[in-house]
């Protein structure tokens, strides 16, 4: 598997891509992330990339510093 692209791991993911608006909520994203079984949204302003939120920036900045994402 050491040798494998990007492309060829590309090919057993699902073909959906999940957004979100920058405006969203944390906990927005997260249940959206819950609701479609994914790890990670892409955040799009105007149908421009902005970012990219996933469940560890969740995890790592709001979880374990004891705060809500409400």
């Amino acid at each position: 598997m050491h040798d494998a692209t990007v492309s060829e791991l590309l090919k057993h993911k699902a073909a959906n891509l999940w957004c979100i608006a920058p405006e969203a909520t944390v906990f927005e994203a997260i249940q959206m992330m819950a609701d479609k079984n994914i790890g990670a949204l892409l955040v799009l302003s105007e149908e421009k990339l902005v970012g990219v939120i996933s469940e560890r920036d969740y995890t790592r900045k709001i979880a374990l510093k004891g705060k809500s994402s409400k």
